[in-house]
């Protein structure tokens, strides 16, 4: 019966989805939903319909402040060994320079770590750094330069195409130093310049307003028909950033997070506990909807049986598991049920257990010891993948078929796991989070984006004027 009603819920999906639909009225119609602008409010108030002309309980946006960032001014210019404009984006959360601009020399870096930072320190000292988004994130390389003494940090994309990406530079709070983004061309650009006529100089010019003002999740629940007490809570985040309609990035892990609500909303008689559909606001500045969530909502996490995070689309490939490996069987089951259309016959779906990471909205649940997983994707269409956060994250990116698989699995996940006769797995202990923590060596990256421990997240992010 329970296999049966699955199958039902899958095939609901199938024929009936919405989930295409709702990607273009988010990415097309509303577009740019960076955090603090009317595009974020247009997507809150899309959702809240949504979920409410779906036969959600409880259906409503829960405010918490944060640091909404915008920028008025992104000049750089080449000042030497000759004159000329070059084209960026300021970063997240990064401070002004003066009027005049900064200016100075540039040191080129593979990966901007520690490690390359400490062996280069007197060129990175006084200049500016200019470093790939690829392999070590900003949030990471911006306090690190700034402690090595550089004057300001260019991001460069690693995909060709004149693209400069965003990414916030720190995690809810104003950069150490001025950060901007450029192309890859241009990047190359100073490197052959620097080899044949050195030395290179730049003045960055930036105006970034950052100010306090209120965001939103958005909420809606099917009321659990025996435990209504016990919750399994799946999301994605709703904003992008300001160069784009973040098509992929992450309307698309909205859109599957609605349609399974649509789709569930058919079968509530059969969901015994009470599963919550969270549409998280401000992940891109510092996950700051997902913590605002677990913070509200402390007096409710023992009783999580699970949180599914969905961020990015593309063909689902498995079910990653964030830490918590006693899940393994019970997702392993339903895995082993899942339909995935063009996956190669020697990689099927699957769910696995590793690290958990820290880029995105399961990680305030990982911190709190809630047990977490994410559905993973791959890319299909070769270009959607090339260009996350930036302005050409455009819905024909975007694999519609993906869509409404992942809903599926989502759908899948939730009524397998409400249906289980005890918990897949207990929330951990925050000593068991430290050790975990500890044992995968994330402390020192989670010390340099100051997230932990979560209270003093808590304070951080949502005290202001203190």
């Amino acid at each position: 019966m329970k296999l049966d009603t699955e199958n039902r819920i899958v095939e609901e999906i199938e024929s009936g989805s919405e989930a295409w639909e709702n990607l273009l009225v988010l990415a097309d119609d509303i577009g740019i939903r960076v955090a603090g602008s009317s595009g974020e409010m247009a997507a809150r108030d899309f959702l809240l319909d949504k979920l409410n002309g779906y036969g959600l309980d409880d259906v409503h946006s829960e405010s918490f402040p944060h640091r909404a960032w915008r920028p008025v001014r992104e000049e750089l210019h080449l000042v030497a060994p000759y004159e000329r404009a070059i084209a960026c984006r300021c970063g997240g959360l990064s401070p002004s320079t003066p009027d005049e601009g900064i200016e100075g020399e540039v040191v080129l870096l593979e990966r901007c770590d520690r490690e390359e930072l400490e062996s280069r320190q007197e060129e990175v000292r006084g200049r500016f750094v200019v470093a790939p988004y690829y392999p070590f994130a900003r949030q990471l390389k911006t306090p690190l330069a700034a402690r090595y003494g550089a004057i300001g940090l260019l991001e460069h994309r690693n995909y060709a195409g004149g693209l400069q990406p965003a990414r916030t530079c720190v995690f809810a709070r104003t950069g150490d130093i001025p950060v901007a983004s450029i192309s890859l061309e241009d990047a190359e650009f100073l490197r052959r310049l620097q080899q044949r006529k050195s030395p290179v100089r730049l003045r960055l010019s930036l105006d970034s307003r950052i100010e306090r003002k209120d965001s939103w999740n958005v909420v809606g629940q099917l009321t659990g028909s025996e435990r209504p007490d016990e919750f399994i809570v799946t999301g994605g985040h709703y904003d992008s950033w300001h160069v784009g309609p973040g098509a992929n990035d992450n309307a698309a892990g909205v859109v599957a997070v609605v349609e399974a609500a649509r789709a569930l909303a058919k079968f509530r008689k059969h969901l015994p506990c009470t599963v919550r559909f969270v549409l998280f606001g401000v992940e891109e500045s510092g996950l700051v909807g997902s913590w605002a969530y677990t913070r509200e909502h402390q007096a409710e996490l023992d009783d999580v049986l699970l949180m599914i995070n969905n961020d990015v689309g593309g063909r689902p490939r498995g079910i990653g598991i964030s830490g918590f490996d006693d899940l393994l069987p019970a997702l392993q089951e339903v895995a082993a049920r899942v339909k995935v259309e063009g996956l190669e016959e020697d990689k099927p779906f699957h769910a696995s257990a590793g690290g958990f990471g820290w880029g995105s909205d399961h990680f305030p649940f990982v911190a709190q010891g809630v047990p977490t997983i994410g559905i993973g994707t791959s890319s299909v269409i070769p270009e959607d993948r090339l260009y996350g956060h930036s302005r050409a994250d455009t819905a024909e990116k975007v694999y519609p078929r993906g869509l409404s698989e992942c809903a599926a699995i989502n759908a899948q996940i939730i009524h397998h796991v409400a249906n289980l006769e005890q918990r897949p797995a207990r929330r951990k202990s925050r000593d068991e989070v430290e050790k975990m923590i500890h044992s995968l060596e994330f402390m020192e990256t989670l010390e340099l984006l100051d997230v932990w421990p979560p209270e003093h997240v808590f304070e951080r992010y949502f005290s202001f004027g203190s």
